[in-house]
């Protein structure tokens, strides 16, 4: 029997394991019984056991990441481990970097639940990642050199999120009070955010979703160019509500302005849907000088106050803001 099923066997751990996956995610009671193990507070035999461990379902992966979580916790200075599903997951001190060489691998769930709760407590990705980067998060503080598929930074309390590469599928959803980067493009911006900062270097492919509160969003490409076959074209960042700021850089295949209140919407591009300048109250739409007019696209509803304005915003230099105050200007020319 190896190091890692010696550990599963620990009789007081049986009844955790036993426990459906959702519910071991939830309990913290097999955490710190694995922080009593003797034989855990050895760095060197925690990478052992970590290196030898062969999971066979979630659970035992959830154990196998902590081991990490565990070693750079009790680890004096920066820790490096390879990059596996769950690793550094609940960490919350300590600096854990992750190496995934592989092109083929993409481990998930990294960092979940992390509590950084000082910052220099951080988890480095060298390589690429899988779903659920940072999931359900109380305080994230997670860089990836490289890229990631869907449901990054999901869930999130608050913190930092950084991604060199693109995310394939979702970014953020239900998120509050988090910074997130990624340096190249997104399938999509899930919906349900509040206070967020959320900065795209690339393109959105699908769509931004819906209800973005009290966040500032910047696109620096287009948004919504896998509607552009097929013709139909669906509603981006409806209910955008609470002082938010968007800030599109190129193209926008979809409608605007829908159930808008108190917002800003700043497109550089062309609008390739409808404008709606008054659903609800409050807030305006800019459009670039430059740009072909819509006005015969604008939708109007009985009631609003959102306007419509045209601005050089090509000679703004708005796409390097980074916070509201930075087109402050703008916003309320």
């Amino acid at each position: 029997m190896g190091l890692f099923q010696k550990l599963l066997s620990i009789p007081a751990l049986r009844p955790y394991l036993e426990q459906d996956d959702q519910a071991f995610v939830e309990d913290p009671g097999w955490r710190a019984l694995l922080q009593k193990v003797k034989q855990l507070k050895d760095i060197s035999t925690i990478l052992e056991i970590f290196q030898e461990a062969l999971p066979e379902n979630e659970k035992q992966k959830i154990v196998r990441g902590y081991l990490a979580t565990m070693a750079a916790e009790a680890a004096r200075g920066p820790l490096e481990f390879p990059c596996v599903d769950y690793a550094g997951c609940y960490l919350s001190r300590g600096e854990l970097k992750l190496v995934n060489p592989s092109q083929e691998s993409l481990p998930s769930h990294i960092g979940m639940g992390m509590q950084a709760s000082s910052p220099e407590c951080r988890i480095l990705v060298e390589g690429n990642v899988g779903d659920y980067l940072a999931y359900r998060s109380a305080r994230a503080s997670v860089e990836v050199r490289g890229s990631a598929r869907d449901r990054v930074g999901m869930a999130v309390g608050e913190g930092f999120i950084r991604v060199e590469g693109d995310v394939a599928g979702g970014l953020a959803g239900g998120t509050h009070n988090t910074r997130l980067e990624v340096d190249g493009s997104v399938g999509r911006i899930q919906k349900d955010n509040s206070g967020c900062k959320i900065l795209v270097g690339g393109d959105v492919h699908w769509s931004i979703g819906e209800n973005q509160s009290d966040c500032f969003i910047k696109v620096c490409g287009n948004v919504g160019m896998k509607y552009r076959k097929s013709g139909k074209l669906v509603d981006m960042a409806a209910g955008l509500s609470r002082n938010s700021v968007v800030l599109i850089g190129g193209d926008v295949w979809g409608n605007i302005g829908s159930d808008m209140e108190i917002a800003k919407v700043l497109i550089w591009g062309k609008v390739h849907g409808q404008i709606h300048v008054a659903d609800n109250q409050g807030g305006f739409i800019y459009l670039n000088k430059k740009s072909t007019p819509f006005y015969k696209r604008v939708v109007r509803s009985i009631g609003g106050d959102i306007g419509l304005k045209y601005v050089s915003l090509r000679e703004s230099g708005y796409l390097f803001a980074e916070d509201p105050e930075d087109i402050k200007e703008i916003i309320q020319g």
